[in-house]
């Protein structure tokens, strides 16, 4: 049976993971996407030919009671990270009601973990003992290196390179490109701009970028 996918959100990447579903879908894989949850209405009825089904906060009630229907959220952005997170819990969604997509050209360890509602893009590496925890995202062409653990709400954008042995821990956004060394701590609501080189820990809040990376703004405070 296949599982039916309803993403809350429909900008930016909502329409990115939304659009490799759809892929996935179209060659074989056991997942259908349905459309969005989504509450803009200037954008009418549809995004990119995808159905909006309802409001975000009519997601749980109108479709939660179908065992086959599961969700996928993506409104997160990163500076408002925590107000984004806040609002998903508003939801009251049940865990087992989210769904964890891996592309079928993703490689993922057999000794790896993945919480729910996690999002594994296309030509992602998800190496040895590697453990992710719950609303990830891990954009494609992305790798995290072994024995690497990320907490929660996580997003690694596209073409981004994690070392081996490194800890995340919750909330934080990684820009294109970023590379990090092994051994790396970061911390809770971080973010890290694109194209950065990570070679030393990030404390909570730093806002960091560059060659090698360099905190640019202080403590990001969370709403």
């Amino acid at each position: 049976m296949k599982t039916k996918v309803i993403i809350i959100g429909g900008k930016g990447a909502a329409i990115v993971v939304a659009e490799q579903i759809y892929d996935a879908q179209i060659k074989g894989a056991d997942v259908e996407l349905l459309g969005f949850a989504f509450d803009d209405e200037s954008l009418g009825k549809e995004i990119n030919g995808f159905p909006i089904l309802c409001k975000t906060y009519e997601a749980k009630d109108g479709y939660s009671r179908f065992s086959d229907i599961k969700f996928i959220y993506q409104l997160y952005r990163p500076d408002v990270m925590a107000g984004r997170i806040d609002l998903l819990n508003s939801y009251r969604i049940p865990a087992d009601k989210f769904y964890t997509f891996i592309h079928p050209s993703s490689f993922v360890a057999r000794s790896a973990s993945i919480g729910f509602g996690c999002s594994i893009l296309a030509n992602a590496v998800i190496n040895p003992n590697v453990k992710i925890g719950n609303h990830c995202s891990i954009h494609s062409n992305s790798l995290i290196g072994h024995d690497t653990k990320m907490g929660d709400y996580n997003f690694i954008a596209a073409h981004s390179a994690i070392g081996s042995n490194n800890e995340f821990g919750n909330a934080n956004f990684v820009g294109l490109n970023s590379t990090f060394n092994n051994y790396i701590t970061v911390g809770n609501h971080c973010f890290i701009g694109m194209a950065s080189n990570v070679v030393k820990s990030i404390n909570d809040g730093e806002k960091v970028y560059g060659n090698p990376a360099k905190e640019f703004n202080k403590q990001i405070k969370p709403l």
